[in-house]
């Protein structure tokens, strides 16, 4: 089992069990990562999952504290409203790609992908647009991060018109499963250019992580959608 896994079922067990309640403080980062023999990072990870699934909050200076999980966020697929408005209008899909680049991880991307410092990732930028009268309409902005090993051919490949998850696919990788957490930002500067959005526009935020089968994470994106421009549709899954 991987690290960060053997954390986030231990917790898991004892929240279920009634040995953390609700309204518990857990053990802070620090001690976690003494108890287990692990790194922070791998810590966080384990917290994270455990946040986006419903299980804990963080409160700003305080720590973490067990809380009731959300079925929301358990059993959500969220469904973007464009991809059904493109199939019954015609409209084409278009996919520009902003930056292709070899690069080593940030804090985040480390906690996300579980992995350390030196091991170099690729950055992919892509912006997604809808054709409109022979005009593309920019409706997601996506950046997705995966350690260069997955790929080691990366840059042979045209992701303006090939899939990720397609060549994914082609190295052996599968993504079997994802967590996702949305948040309402407002987009500024350069990213509000991209969509040719004043500054301070509200969009839709999605960051996301995918799993292989065996459970390990093999890449992590944020995604920007202008709100003017997409609606979600939620589906509950019982």
């Amino acid at each position: 089992m991987h690290s960060y896994s053997k954390i986030y079922q231990a917790l898991l067990e004892q929240i279920k069990s009634g040995v953390l309640q609700e309204g518990d403080l857990i053990p802070r980062e620090l001690d976690l990562s003494a108890q287990y023999g692990v790194s922070r990072p791998t810590v966080r990870q384990a917290l994270n999952l455990l946040v986006s699934e419903g299980y804990l909050r963080r409160v700003r200076g305080r720590g973490s504290y067990v809380t009731k999980p959300k079925v929301l966020q358990r059993y959500t697929q969220f469904i973007e409203s464009y991809n059904y408005e493109m199939e019954k209008k015609g409209l084409a899909p278009l996919t520009k790609v902003l930056e292709i680049s070899l690069t080593y991880p940030s804090e985040t991307v480390q906690t996300h992908l579980d992995i350390p410092a030196d091991r170099k990732i690729v950055k992919l930028q892509r912006l997604r647009s809808v054709s409109e009268n022979g005009v593309g309409k920019p409706i997601i902005l996506t950046t997705v991060y995966f350690p260069y090993d997955l790929i080691p051919d990366v840059f042979t490949y045209d992701f303006e018109k090939q899939s990720f998850y397609d060549i994914l696919s082609r190295h052996g990788v599968e993504v079997k499963r994802g967590t996702r957490l949305l948040e309402i930002k407002a987009l500024y500067k350069e990213k509000a250019a991209l969509f040719g959005l004043p500054d301070g526009s509200p969009c839709h935020y999605i960051s996301s992580v995918g799993y292989d089968e065996a459970g390990r994470p093999v890449e992590y994106s944020e995604n920007y959608y202008p709100a003017d421009r997409n609606t979600f549709i939620i589906e509950i899954v019982k």
